[in-house]
């Protein structure tokens, strides 16, 4: 499917006893991550192959309907507007042609070193002199709904146009796992989708707090129609997983000279996906998720926050 949205791995016990193994078995195995860069918006670009033209685009060109693709000044204009618009002209105008189709993150507009596509500022150790700036992430071999991404991707950069690498993270993973298969048998995980969803924005309203509660608080916290769904011990299971991701957050290295900033704090990157066939995004969900969740964004559908000068 294409990269669209990515989950978090503790918070595949919502799907079931079988995910969640899947996705701890992610965590004690991975030997490859791609940084995961806060740029907005996404912009897939390439070659279509069924016309050989290139073309730029928002994840809109992975539409089932209203599908928007790009292959000139004029099409732009018509597909999109505001600042996206902007971007795009600048995507068409300055991108490589490739006979590839790849998904990366805008970053800004090159002549500085300090950039804010989103929530995160970035402060690269030189100017960069290119034109623009994207940190690209997966390439796809098609353009339709149910186009495979495969994430891992780096591409040189050009005189116009300069690529962040994001894959110069390194990682020994966290050792051991089994305490957690004792109680995996003893939970209830929610069958009707609507449930799942209702109790992950549960979840999600402890993060935008910064904390995380005792797994008792968090189901006792629960609202009433949706404690039949679960138990208590589904949420000890999801703050075991999310105590693994830690501890690979806490071993995860990454190289370069790009130091990044919330609110004028230092921080680290935000996040990590796993290279592999059954990705997730590795987040300090407390920090990164919580900062997003509280940004007073004033862009809405595809306009972005900032256009760096």
């Amino acid at each position: 499917m294409p990269n669209k949205h990515l989950e978090h791995p503790e918070d595949s016990i919502l799907q079931g006893r079988r995910v969640a193994i899947d996705a701890i078995k992610e965590l004690v195995t991975v030997t490859r991550l791609s940084v995961k860069w806060d740029g907005a918006p996404a912009i897939v670009f390439g070659t279509n192959p069924e016309n050989g033209k290139f073309f730029v685009g928002t994840k809109s060109v992975f539409n089932k309907r209203k599908i928007k693709i790009n292959y000139t000044h004029e099409d732009i204009d018509q597909n999109h507007q505001g600042t996206v618009s902007d971007i795009l002209r600048l995507a068409l105008d300055h991108l490589p042609r490739i006979n590839r189709i790849i998904q990366a993150d805008w970053i800004g507009v090159g002549g500085g070193n300090v950039y804010c596509p989103n929530t995160i500022q970035y402060k690269f150790g030189c100017t960069i002199t290119q034109k623009i700036i994207l940190a690209p992430h997966t390439e796809y071999t098609e353009l339709s709904p149910n186009a495979e991404g495969k994430i891992g991707v780096s591409l040189e950069s050009t005189s116009d146009c300069y690529f962040v690498d994001t894959n110069n993270a390194t990682v020994e993973p966290p050792l051991g796992w089994r305490h957690l298969a004792k109680i995996l048998p003893t939970l209830i995980v929610a069958k009707v989708p609507q449930s799942r969803t209702e109790i992950a924005k549960h979840i999600n309203s402890f993060v935008r707090q910064g904390t995380l509660p005792h797994p008792q608080k968090m189901y006792d916290t629960l609202d009433a129609k949706y404690k039949g769904e679960v138990n208590v011990n589904t949420f000890k299971v999801w703050h075991k997983i999310f105590q693994l991701k830690q501890r690979l957050l806490d071993a995860i290295v990454v190289n370069g000279n790009v130091e990044c900033y919330i609110d004028g704090e230092s921080s680290q990157h935000e996040g990590f996906v796993t290279v592999s066939t059954n990705p997730y995004k590795i987040v300090d969900r407390l920090t990164f998720s919580r900062a997003n969740f509280n940004l007073s964004k004033n862009w809405q559908n595809e306009k972005v926050q900032c256009f760096p000068n």
